[in-house]
């Protein structure tokens, strides 16, 4: 009985009554940020990979080229049509690798943002030392222990909580800047 009022009690607090919150306006942006430092170990093996490719499948192609230009007949027109098409393929596999990947990234993020608009609305973080407490609207929106919180990753304009359950938590520096100290120093003390 007493355990069932105590969880009463704590899930009934609101924002106001934490001492320490910070409000935090995620932007698509940060979401690009996030998804672009994610993926950029995969675009690296990617790219590596398509070079490498591109590489082998070209110089088949430059083979097949001087095969078919150096014989006559109809071979001659399968061999020029081969090597053609094997670079060809090749330059818009390089094309798909270096520009179109990190555009249709972008895209997809921006997609499921608009599918989920509330990503995008300010949310207010109560840090106490033990949990982060995230309200949107005033609502009690999620909790996150701080024992769950096992690293930190940095990107150019956010930091991002790593969560046990595989959950991050995108937190913009702007905002951390205009944080207290006490904050601060949480944030810092999970790199752990």
């Amino acid at each position: 009985m007493k355990n069932t009022k105590n969880q009463e009690q704590a899930q009934k607090r609101s924002l106001s009554d934490f001492e320490h919150c910070m409000t935090v306006q995620l932007k698509e942006k940060y979401y690009i940020d996030y998804a672009m430092a994610h993926s950029k170990e995969q675009i690296k093996t990617n790219r590596k990979k398509a070079l490498l490719w591109a590489a082998l499948f070209v110089v088949l192609g430059l083979i097949a080229l001087y095969k078919g230009t150096s014989m006559e007949g109809r071979w001659a027109d399968v061999y020029l049509t081969g090597g053609l098409l094997l670079i060809i393929f090749q330059l818009f596999n390089l094309f798909h690798h270096f520009v179109m990947f990190p555009i249709a990234l972008k895209q997809s993020v921006c997609k499921e943002l608009k599918k989920d608009p509330s990503l995008l609305m300010p949310m207010e973080y109560a840090f106490e030392p033990d949990k982060l407490v995230c309200f949107m609207d005033g609502k009690h929106r999620n909790t996150v222990m701080t024992e769950d919180i096992f690293g930190v990753e940095d990107t150019e304009e956010t930091i991002i909580l790593q969560v046990k359950n595989g959950k991050r938590v995108i937190i913009p520096k702007a905002s951390i800047e205009q944080a207290d100290d006490v904050i601060k120093k949480q944030l810092e003390s999970f790199r752990r």
